[in-house]
């Protein structure tokens, strides 16, 4: 078998510069010990939080050290069980590895009852749509109180930042098949593009703001943002903190809730951050902000799976993935997603049994 192993962890020349990963040959596990499972690996996606993960740091996996094969959300068929719970040929679903095979404790996998053969194209959707991804968008938007929802009386603004991505492209969906007035954030103009095809009101490029630093300028920011939402901003569903939430929140109207998810602003440079210099708009105006989660949480990702297919299968919901070939090129996707060249869900594809879907 083969795994794709971190050499050292990046530095600041990380993503232009990709020779921090080595491709390298080791024996398939065969000493499993109680609860564990030997699991074929079919398909692996790339996130942001990933730069996290390979900076060493703890987080909800365990720190990856050097030399070790590299950590990805991915999906596969159990080869070998011991534990009761699964048997071989179960399809599954959880924090795998960039590699041919893993064994993972029964404890940390997700099974995939509703699907019968790894060659179901559906397989890769649980690692967008119908996974973390898509569902921490939905359970995300459930979290906002009852008075930041639009209803026939009283409309509302949502705008959701990183909106080209994985999550942020769904949770905008939602938001606007949910009544919401709906802006994005982006980088670049190509996203902005995209943002406006799935529906979104209005979208903002923070790229339009870089200064000399390529730090964004956060008044700047604001005033786009304000442009864009002359009646303020309800609700957002923040996927990328620091500069361009700061840049936010002067636009927000009293009593704003915000969704935090993700931090993107800090995954992507090496630069010294500024914090949040309009931190005190919280207090003037009563914003309230809280943290999401989902990763772990079994019943909600399954009890959310129903909503999410009736959203897709009801062509409220676009899915965007962008498929690659073979262990060999994850590398390929890393820089894909780290220098911000994606639109939707980049997968990699590591079974060579299966065709590369088509959606």
């Amino acid at each position: 078998m083969r795994g794709v192993t971190l050499r050292r962890y990046p530095d600041e020349s990380f993503p232009k510069n990709i020779d921090f990963f080595d491709l390298k040959d080791f024996p398939i596990p065969t000493n499993l010990k109680e609860n564990d499972l030997l699991i074929k690996v079919c398909y692996v996606s790339i996130d942001p939080v990933m730069r996290v993960w390979f900076s060493g740091a703890k987080t909800y996996i365990d720190t990856v050290h050097q030399g070790q094969v590299i950590p990805a959300f991915g999906c596969g068929v159990v080869a070998e069980s011991k534990s009761k719970r699964f048997n071989k040929g179960d399809l599954v679903l959880g924090a795998l590895d960039c590699a041919d095979y893993c064994v993972r404790s029964a404890n940390s996998i997700f099974k995939l009852p509703a699907l019968k053969s790894k060659h179901d194209p559906n397989l890769p959707l649980f690692l967008s749509v119908y996974g973390v991804t898509g569902i921490t968008a939905l359970k995300g938007l459930h979290q906002i109180p009852k008075e930041n929802l639009p209803t026939k009386e009283s409309k509302k603004t949502l705008l959701v930042s990183s909106a080209a991505g994985s999550t942020g492209s769904f949770a905008l969906q939602i938001g606007k098949y949910w009544g919401y007035r709906t802006i994005g954030i982006v980088s670049s103009r190509d996203k902005k593009d995209f943002v406006l095809s799935l529906g979104a009101d209005a979208c903002v490029c923070y790229n339009d703001t870089l200064d000399s630093n390529g730090i964004v300028d956060t008044d700047k920011l604001t005033k786009l943002i304000k442009q864009a939402a002359p009646e303020g901003i309800d609700a957002m569903y923040d996927n990328s903190g620091e500069e361009v939430l700061d840049a936010v929140l002067p636009a927000m109207n009293k009593g704003a809730f915000i969704v935090l998810c993700g931090a993107t602003a800090t995954y992507y440079t090496w630069k010294n951050r500024g914090g949040l210099k309009n931190l005190s708009y919280f207090i003037t105006k009563q914003i309230k902000a809280e943290g999401i989660l989902y990763f772990g949480q079994k019943n909600a990702i399954m009890e959310s799976f129903k909503e999410m297919n009736e959203l897709v299968t009801g062509n409220h919901i676009q899915h965007k993935e962008e498929f690659i070939n073979g262990l060999e090129n994850v590398t390929i996707g890393l820089q894909k997603v780290f220098l911000g060249k994606n639109l939707g869900r980049v997968i990699v594809k590591l079974d060579n049994e299966i065709p590369l879907p088509k959606f």
